[in-house]
Protein backbone atom coordinates (compact mmCIF):
# COMPACT_ATOMS: atom_id res chain seq x y z
CA UNK A 1 0.00 0.00 0.00
CA UNK A 2 2.90 2.37 0.83
CA UNK A 3 4.50 1.70 -2.54
CA UNK A 4 1.27 2.58 -4.34
CA UNK A 5 0.94 5.81 -2.33
CA UNK A 6 4.56 6.79 -3.10
CA UNK A 7 4.11 6.08 -6.79
CA UNK A 8 0.87 8.10 -6.84
CA UNK A 9 2.60 11.01 -5.11
CA UNK A 10 5.48 10.96 -7.58
CA UNK A 11 3.09 10.85 -10.51
CA UNK A 12 1.15 13.79 -9.04
CA UNK A 13 4.27 15.87 -8.51
CA UNK A 14 5.44 15.02 -12.00
CA UNK A 15 2.14 16.25 -13.45
CA UNK A 16 2.25 19.48 -11.40
CA UNK A 17 5.85 20.36 -12.17
CA UNK A 18 5.41 19.23 -15.76
CA UNK A 19 2.49 21.66 -16.16
CA UNK A 20 4.47 24.50 -14.60
CA UNK A 21 7.41 23.84 -16.92
CA UNK A 22 5.05 23.73 -19.89
CA UNK A 23 3.47 27.09 -18.98
CA UNK A 24 6.90 28.60 -18.32
CA UNK A 25 8.12 27.32 -21.67
CA UNK A 26 5.06 28.76 -23.44
CA UNK A 27 5.83 32.23 -22.06
CA UNK A 28 9.58 32.04 -22.78
CA UNK A 29 10.58 33.81 -26.01
CA UNK A 30 13.52 34.99 -28.05
CA UNK A 31 13.81 38.56 -29.38
CA UNK A 32 13.93 36.96 -32.83
CA UNK A 33 10.34 35.76 -32.39
CA UNK A 34 7.88 37.94 -34.31
CA UNK A 35 4.62 36.83 -32.66
CA UNK A 36 4.26 36.29 -28.91
CA UNK A 37 1.26 34.29 -27.64
CA UNK A 38 1.17 35.02 -23.90
CA UNK A 39 -0.73 32.80 -21.50
CA UNK A 40 -2.46 34.72 -18.70
CA UNK A 41 -3.65 34.16 -15.14
CA UNK A 42 -6.81 35.72 -13.72
CA UNK A 43 -6.30 37.73 -10.52
CA UNK A 44 -8.90 38.89 -7.99
CA UNK A 45 -9.50 42.66 -8.00
CA UNK A 46 -8.53 45.17 -10.70
CA UNK A 47 -5.06 45.89 -9.32
CA UNK A 48 -3.58 49.25 -10.36
CA UNK A 49 -6.06 49.73 -13.20
CA UNK A 50 -9.04 52.11 -13.16
CA UNK A 51 -12.49 50.56 -12.91
CA UNK A 52 -15.99 51.64 -13.84
CA UNK A 53 -19.41 50.27 -12.99
CA UNK A 54 -22.86 50.09 -14.53
CA UNK A 55 -26.28 50.23 -12.89
CA UNK A 56 -28.18 47.00 -12.34
CA UNK A 57 -31.64 47.36 -13.91
CA UNK A 58 -34.15 45.27 -12.02
CA UNK A 59 -37.56 44.41 -13.45
CA UNK A 60 -40.73 43.24 -11.80
CA UNK A 61 -41.00 39.44 -11.94
CA UNK A 62 -44.56 39.65 -13.29
CA UNK A 63 -42.93 40.47 -16.62
CA UNK A 64 -42.16 37.61 -18.97
CA UNK A 65 -38.63 36.20 -18.98
CA UNK A 66 -37.06 33.83 -21.46
CA UNK A 67 -36.28 31.21 -18.82
CA UNK A 68 -37.55 30.42 -15.30
CA UNK A 69 -35.62 31.02 -12.08
CA UNK A 70 -36.42 29.89 -8.54
CA UNK A 71 -36.74 32.50 -5.75
CA UNK A 72 -36.59 32.05 -1.97
CA UNK A 73 -39.99 32.26 -0.27
CA UNK A 74 -39.06 34.58 2.61
CA UNK A 75 -38.23 37.59 0.38
CA UNK A 76 -40.87 40.16 -0.59
CA UNK A 77 -41.01 42.74 -3.40
CA UNK A 78 -38.79 40.55 -5.56
CA UNK A 79 -37.29 41.96 -8.75
CA UNK A 80 -34.91 40.33 -11.21
CA UNK A 81 -31.98 41.52 -13.32
CA UNK A 82 -30.00 39.68 -15.99
CA UNK A 83 -26.36 40.72 -16.44
CA UNK A 84 -24.88 39.85 -19.85
CA UNK A 85 -21.69 37.82 -19.84
CA UNK A 86 -20.81 38.28 -23.53
CA UNK A 87 -22.52 41.08 -25.47
CA UNK A 88 -21.48 39.77 -28.91
CA UNK A 89 -24.18 37.06 -29.28
CA UNK A 90 -26.85 39.70 -28.61
CA UNK A 91 -25.22 42.08 -31.08
CA UNK A 92 -25.12 39.34 -33.70
CA UNK A 93 -28.80 38.52 -33.27
CA UNK A 94 -29.78 42.19 -33.51
CA UNK A 95 -27.67 42.74 -36.62
CA UNK A 96 -29.13 39.61 -38.20
CA UNK A 97 -32.73 40.62 -37.48
CA UNK A 98 -32.20 44.16 -38.78
CA UNK A 99 -30.23 42.99 -41.88
CA UNK A 100 -27.60 45.57 -40.97
CA UNK A 101 -24.78 46.43 -43.37
CA UNK A 102 -22.46 46.39 -40.35
CA UNK A 103 -22.77 42.59 -40.13
CA UNK A 104 -19.76 42.00 -42.43
CA UNK A 105 -17.50 44.23 -40.34
CA UNK A 106 -18.78 42.65 -37.14
CA UNK A 107 -18.04 39.11 -38.35
CA UNK A 108 -14.60 40.09 -39.70
CA UNK A 109 -13.77 41.30 -36.21
CA UNK A 110 -15.21 38.42 -34.17
CA UNK A 111 -15.64 35.25 -36.26
CA UNK A 112 -14.57 32.53 -35.54
CA UNK A 113 -12.22 33.29 -32.63
CA UNK A 114 -14.73 35.16 -30.48
CA UNK A 115 -18.13 34.08 -31.77
CA UNK A 116 -19.52 30.78 -33.10
CA UNK A 117 -22.43 31.79 -35.34
CA UNK A 118 -23.55 28.16 -35.69
CA UNK A 119 -24.00 27.84 -31.93
CA UNK A 120 -25.11 31.20 -30.55
CA UNK A 121 -25.42 31.17 -26.77
CA UNK A 122 -28.96 31.58 -25.49
CA UNK A 123 -29.87 34.26 -22.97
CA UNK A 124 -30.00 31.56 -20.30
CA UNK A 125 -26.43 30.50 -21.09
CA UNK A 126 -25.18 34.04 -21.46
CA UNK A 127 -26.47 35.86 -18.37
CA UNK A 128 -25.90 36.05 -14.62
CA UNK A 129 -29.08 36.40 -12.55
CA UNK A 130 -29.34 38.93 -9.71
CA UNK A 131 -32.46 39.43 -7.60
CA UNK A 132 -33.43 42.18 -5.18
CA UNK A 133 -36.15 42.37 -2.56
CA UNK A 134 -36.94 43.07 1.08
CA UNK A 135 -36.36 40.98 4.18
CA UNK A 136 -37.52 42.36 7.56
CA UNK A 137 -37.93 45.73 5.82
CA UNK A 138 -34.26 45.74 4.73
CA UNK A 139 -33.17 46.02 1.08
CA UNK A 140 -31.38 42.82 0.10
CA UNK A 141 -30.00 41.20 -3.04
CA UNK A 142 -28.78 37.77 -4.12
CA UNK A 143 -26.41 36.80 -6.94
CA UNK A 144 -26.88 33.41 -8.58
CA UNK A 145 -23.30 32.52 -7.73
CA UNK A 146 -23.29 28.94 -9.00
CA UNK A 147 -25.33 29.92 -12.08
CA UNK A 148 -28.01 27.24 -11.60
CA UNK A 149 -30.93 29.72 -11.90
CA UNK A 150 -31.94 28.97 -8.30
CA UNK A 151 -31.44 31.68 -5.66
CA UNK A 152 -32.21 29.42 -2.69
CA UNK A 153 -28.64 28.12 -2.40
CA UNK A 154 -26.88 31.51 -2.71
CA UNK A 155 -25.85 34.09 -0.11
CA UNK A 156 -28.21 36.88 0.85
CA UNK A 157 -26.59 40.34 1.10
CA UNK A 158 -27.68 43.74 2.40
CA UNK A 159 -27.42 46.89 0.31
CA UNK A 160 -24.11 48.54 1.26
CA UNK A 161 -22.29 51.56 -0.14
CA UNK A 162 -20.12 50.73 -3.16
CA UNK A 163 -16.51 50.08 -2.13
CA UNK A 164 -14.55 50.45 -5.35
CA UNK A 165 -11.29 48.99 -4.10
CA UNK A 166 -12.45 46.12 -1.90
CA UNK A 167 -11.24 42.58 -2.41
CA UNK A 168 -12.73 41.29 0.85
CA UNK A 169 -16.39 41.48 -0.16
CA UNK A 170 -16.21 40.47 -3.80
CA UNK A 171 -18.68 37.83 -4.94
CA UNK A 172 -17.33 34.83 -6.85
CA UNK A 173 -19.66 33.49 -9.52
CA UNK A 174 -19.63 30.95 -12.33
CA UNK A 175 -20.48 31.76 -15.93
CA UNK A 176 -20.27 30.27 -19.42
CA UNK A 177 -17.95 31.85 -21.96
CA UNK A 178 -16.82 31.13 -25.52
CA UNK A 179 -13.09 30.53 -25.77
CA UNK A 180 -10.78 28.23 -27.68
CA UNK A 181 -13.60 27.30 -30.06
CA UNK A 182 -15.92 25.99 -27.33
CA UNK A 183 -18.20 27.29 -24.61
CA UNK A 184 -16.74 26.39 -21.23
CA UNK A 185 -17.40 27.09 -17.55
CA UNK A 186 -15.33 29.83 -15.96
CA UNK A 187 -15.55 31.88 -12.78
CA UNK A 188 -14.57 35.33 -11.55
CA UNK A 189 -15.39 37.97 -8.96
CA UNK A 190 -17.97 40.74 -9.17
CA UNK A 191 -18.40 43.85 -7.06
CA UNK A 192 -21.87 45.11 -6.21
CA UNK A 193 -22.64 48.16 -4.12
CA UNK A 194 -25.09 50.99 -3.66
CA UNK A 195 -24.67 54.51 -5.01
CA UNK A 196 -27.47 57.10 -4.77
CA UNK A 197 -30.09 54.44 -4.12
CA UNK A 198 -29.11 52.20 -7.05
CA UNK A 199 -27.06 49.01 -7.12
CA UNK A 200 -23.96 49.19 -9.32
CA UNK A 201 -22.13 46.19 -10.77
CA UNK A 202 -18.71 45.53 -12.24
CA UNK A 203 -16.47 42.53 -12.81
CA UNK A 204 -13.48 42.90 -10.47
CA UNK A 205 -10.63 40.97 -11.98
CA UNK A 206 -7.51 41.59 -14.01
CA UNK A 207 -5.19 39.35 -15.99
CA UNK A 208 -1.48 38.94 -15.45
CA UNK A 209 1.04 37.40 -17.84
CA UNK A 210 4.60 36.72 -16.72
CA UNK A 211 7.01 36.04 -19.58
CA UNK A 212 10.59 36.48 -20.70
CA UNK A 213 12.31 37.68 -23.86
CA UNK A 214 15.91 36.49 -23.95
CA UNK A 215 17.04 37.15 -20.36
CA UNK A 216 14.61 39.98 -19.60
CA UNK A 217 11.55 39.16 -17.46
CA UNK A 218 8.31 41.07 -17.81
CA UNK A 219 4.84 41.13 -16.32
CA UNK A 220 1.82 42.54 -18.14
CA UNK A 221 -1.55 43.41 -16.65
CA UNK A 222 -4.78 43.50 -18.66
CA UNK A 223 -8.33 44.61 -17.87
CA UNK A 224 -11.49 45.23 -19.86
CA UNK A 225 -12.08 48.99 -20.00
CA UNK A 226 -15.81 48.48 -19.43
CA UNK A 227 -15.15 46.09 -16.49
CA UNK A 228 -17.03 43.26 -18.22
CA UNK A 229 -16.60 39.47 -18.21
CA UNK A 230 -15.14 39.35 -21.73
CA UNK A 231 -12.33 41.48 -23.13
CA UNK A 232 -13.98 43.45 -25.92
CA UNK A 233 -12.26 46.72 -24.88
CA UNK A 234 -8.96 45.54 -23.40
CA UNK A 235 -6.42 47.82 -21.73
CA UNK A 236 -2.85 46.55 -21.30
CA UNK A 237 0.10 47.87 -19.30
CA UNK A 238 3.60 46.77 -18.37
CA UNK A 239 3.48 46.42 -14.58
CA UNK A 240 6.85 44.80 -13.80
CA UNK A 241 10.30 44.38 -15.34
CA UNK A 242 12.95 42.02 -13.93
CA UNK A 243 11.05 41.77 -10.66
CA UNK A 244 10.67 45.54 -10.11
CA UNK A 245 6.94 46.20 -9.70
CA UNK A 246 5.34 49.57 -10.43
CA UNK A 247 3.30 51.09 -7.62
CA UNK A 248 0.88 52.90 -9.95
CA UNK A 249 0.06 53.33 -13.64
CA UNK A 250 0.03 56.59 -15.56
CA UNK A 251 -2.61 57.31 -18.19
CA UNK A 252 0.15 57.28 -20.82
CA UNK A 253 1.10 53.69 -19.84
CA UNK A 254 -2.36 52.25 -20.57
CA UNK A 255 -2.44 50.76 -24.07
CA UNK A 256 -5.48 49.86 -26.13
CA UNK A 257 -5.62 47.12 -28.75
CA UNK A 258 -3.64 48.23 -31.78
CA UNK A 259 -1.14 50.28 -29.77
CA UNK A 260 2.50 49.41 -29.18
CA UNK A 261 4.47 48.24 -26.17
CA UNK A 262 8.25 48.66 -25.95
CA UNK A 263 10.02 45.58 -24.61
CA UNK A 264 13.80 45.81 -24.69
CA UNK A 265 14.85 47.28 -28.04
CA UNK A 266 11.70 46.21 -29.86
CA UNK A 267 8.13 47.43 -30.14
CA UNK A 268 5.24 44.96 -30.06
CA UNK A 269 1.73 45.70 -31.26
CA UNK A 270 -1.08 44.67 -28.92
CA UNK A 271 -2.71 42.60 -31.63
CA UNK A 272 -5.48 40.73 -29.81
CA UNK A 273 -6.77 38.97 -26.73
CA UNK A 274 -8.90 35.83 -26.63
CA UNK A 275 -12.57 36.18 -25.73
CA UNK A 276 -12.03 34.54 -22.33
CA UNK A 277 -8.77 36.41 -21.71
CA UNK A 278 -6.64 33.28 -21.49
CA UNK A 279 -4.14 34.41 -24.13
CA UNK A 280 -2.77 37.70 -25.46
CA UNK A 281 -1.11 38.19 -28.86
CA UNK A 282 1.75 40.65 -29.37
CA UNK A 283 3.31 41.18 -32.80
CA UNK A 284 6.79 42.70 -33.23
CA UNK A 285 7.08 45.85 -35.30
CA UNK A 286 10.43 46.70 -36.91
CA UNK A 287 9.97 50.49 -37.05
CA UNK A 288 7.41 52.73 -35.32
CA UNK A 289 9.13 56.08 -35.93
CA UNK A 290 6.54 57.14 -38.53
CA UNK A 291 3.49 55.70 -36.78
CA UNK A 292 0.50 58.01 -36.39
CA UNK A 293 -1.66 57.67 -33.29
CA UNK A 294 -2.54 59.03 -29.87
CA UNK A 295 0.05 56.85 -28.17
CA UNK A 296 2.88 58.72 -26.45
CA UNK A 297 5.83 59.07 -28.86
CA UNK A 298 3.73 58.78 -32.01
CA UNK A 299 2.91 61.47 -34.58
CA UNK A 300 -0.34 63.15 -33.54
CA UNK A 301 -3.27 62.48 -35.93
CA UNK A 302 -4.18 65.38 -38.18
CA UNK A 303 -7.32 67.38 -37.51
CA UNK A 304 -9.38 70.31 -38.71
CA UNK A 305 -12.62 71.58 -37.25
CA UNK A 306 -15.04 74.44 -36.79
CA UNK A 307 -14.74 75.96 -33.35
CA UNK A 308 -17.79 76.86 -31.26
CA UNK A 309 -17.24 80.43 -32.51
CA UNK A 310 -17.43 79.25 -36.14
CA UNK A 311 -13.71 79.61 -36.90
CA UNK A 312 -11.88 77.09 -39.10
CA UNK A 313 -9.02 75.52 -37.10
CA UNK A 314 -6.23 73.38 -38.61
CA UNK A 315 -3.54 71.27 -36.95
CA UNK A 316 -0.93 72.88 -39.23
CA UNK A 317 -1.62 76.21 -37.50
CA UNK A 318 0.11 74.85 -34.38
CA UNK A 319 3.26 73.30 -35.84
CA UNK A 320 6.31 74.67 -34.03
CA UNK A 321 4.35 75.22 -30.80
CA UNK A 322 3.33 73.19 -27.80
CA UNK A 323 -0.36 72.27 -28.06
CA UNK A 324 -2.68 70.77 -25.45
CA UNK A 325 -5.87 69.04 -26.58
CA UNK A 326 -7.92 68.92 -23.40
CA UNK A 327 -11.10 66.89 -23.10
CA UNK A 328 -13.66 68.42 -20.76
CA UNK A 329 -17.07 67.07 -19.86
CA UNK A 330 -20.08 67.46 -17.62
CA UNK A 331 -20.27 63.68 -17.34
CA UNK A 332 -20.10 62.60 -13.64
CA UNK A 333 -19.59 66.25 -12.55
CA UNK A 334 -21.08 69.30 -14.26
CA UNK A 335 -18.23 71.62 -13.29
CA UNK A 336 -15.08 69.79 -12.14
CA UNK A 337 -13.22 69.33 -15.43
CA UNK A 338 -14.08 72.91 -16.47
CA UNK A 339 -12.49 74.19 -13.27
CA UNK A 340 -9.34 72.23 -14.02
CA UNK A 341 -9.37 73.67 -17.55
CA UNK A 342 -9.58 77.19 -16.14
CA UNK A 343 -6.70 76.55 -13.72
CA UNK A 344 -4.32 75.13 -16.32
CA UNK A 345 -5.24 77.86 -18.81
CA UNK A 346 -4.44 80.59 -16.31
CA UNK A 347 -1.13 78.92 -15.45
CA UNK A 348 0.17 77.98 -18.91
CA UNK A 349 -1.72 79.95 -21.57
CA UNK A 350 1.46 81.97 -22.26
CA UNK A 351 3.54 78.82 -22.82
CA UNK A 352 1.29 76.64 -24.99
CA UNK A 353 -1.87 76.70 -27.06
CA UNK A 354 -4.92 74.99 -25.58
CA UNK A 355 -7.99 73.56 -27.28
CA UNK A 356 -10.94 72.34 -25.22
CA UNK A 357 -12.90 69.35 -26.57
CA UNK A 358 -16.44 68.77 -25.27
CA UNK A 359 -19.58 66.81 -26.16
CA UNK A 360 -22.21 69.02 -24.44
CA UNK A 361 -22.59 72.38 -26.24
CA UNK A 362 -25.17 73.80 -23.83
CA UNK A 363 -23.25 72.92 -20.66
CA UNK A 364 -20.01 74.10 -22.26
CA UNK A 365 -21.61 77.45 -23.05
CA UNK A 366 -22.90 77.73 -19.50
CA UNK A 367 -19.51 76.92 -17.95
CA UNK A 368 -17.72 79.36 -20.28
CA UNK A 369 -20.05 82.06 -18.94
CA UNK A 370 -20.02 81.03 -15.25
CA UNK A 371 -16.26 80.42 -15.00
CA UNK A 372 -15.18 83.05 -17.52
CA UNK A 373 -13.31 80.43 -19.58
CA UNK A 374 -11.23 81.61 -22.51
CA UNK A 375 -9.73 79.73 -25.42
CA UNK A 376 -10.73 77.70 -28.44
CA UNK A 377 -13.44 75.06 -27.97
CA UNK A 378 -14.81 72.33 -30.23
CA UNK A 379 -17.77 69.95 -29.99
CA UNK A 380 -16.43 66.49 -30.84
CA UNK A 381 -19.66 65.00 -32.20
CA UNK A 382 -19.83 67.70 -34.89
CA UNK A 383 -16.22 67.18 -35.98
CA UNK A 384 -15.45 63.59 -37.11
CA UNK A 385 -11.63 63.82 -37.07
CA UNK A 386 -11.61 65.09 -33.49
CA UNK A 387 -14.14 62.50 -32.33
CA UNK A 388 -12.41 59.59 -34.07
CA UNK A 389 -8.90 60.31 -32.82
CA UNK A 390 -9.23 62.34 -29.64
CA UNK A 391 -12.67 61.73 -28.13
CA UNK A 392 -13.78 58.11 -28.52
CA UNK A 393 -14.81 57.94 -24.85
CA UNK A 394 -18.00 59.91 -24.21
CA UNK A 395 -16.95 60.88 -20.67
CA UNK A 396 -13.29 61.51 -21.51
CA UNK A 397 -11.15 63.86 -19.43
CA UNK A 398 -7.95 62.89 -21.25
CA UNK A 399 -5.41 65.53 -22.26
CA UNK A 400 -2.95 65.10 -25.16
CA UNK A 401 0.24 67.18 -25.04
CA UNK A 402 1.78 67.64 -28.49
CA UNK A 403 5.33 68.97 -28.93
CA UNK A 404 6.45 71.52 -31.55
CA UNK A 405 7.41 68.67 -33.91
CA UNK A 406 3.86 67.32 -33.86
CA UNK A 407 4.42 64.27 -31.66
CA UNK A 408 2.37 63.33 -28.61
CA UNK A 409 4.74 63.53 -25.64
CA UNK A 410 2.26 62.91 -22.81
CA UNK A 411 -1.28 61.77 -22.15
CA UNK A 412 -2.94 62.37 -18.78
CA UNK A 413 -6.21 63.00 -16.98
CA UNK A 414 -7.06 66.70 -16.71
CA UNK A 415 -7.04 66.40 -12.91
CA UNK A 416 -3.30 65.60 -13.11
CA UNK A 417 -2.40 68.71 -15.12
CA UNK A 418 -0.13 70.28 -12.48
CA UNK A 419 2.34 67.39 -12.31
CA UNK A 420 2.14 66.45 -15.98
CA UNK A 421 2.60 69.90 -17.54
CA UNK A 422 5.29 71.02 -15.09
CA UNK A 423 7.61 68.32 -16.47
CA UNK A 424 7.71 70.09 -19.84
CA UNK A 425 6.89 73.73 -19.24
CA UNK A 426 8.58 74.71 -15.97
Amino acid sequence: MMKLTTISLLIGLSVIFGCNREIEQENNFSSATDTLILKTEKIKGFGMFPAGAGQIYFKDTTELYEYPVIFPKNISEIKLALQHVDIKPFQYQNLKESHSDYMTTFLDKNFPEKLDTSNIASKKENTICIMSGKLDNENVFIVDENNNKDFRDDSLRLYNKMDWHTKDHLIKCKYEVFGGGIIHIDSTWVNIGELRGNLLFFVSHHLVSEFSIDKEKYQLGIVDEQSNFCFDDPILALISKNGVMKDSLLKSELLSKGEYLKLGNNYYKFEDISNDGKSVTLVKEKDVSNKIGTQVGFIAPDFSFLSTEGDSIYFTDYKGKYLLLSNITACWSEIMSYEYFKELSEKYASKLDIIGIDISPNLLKQNIKDLNLTGIFVIAESNPLIQKNYREDYCSRTCFLIDPQGRIIDKFEISDWKVSLAKYLE
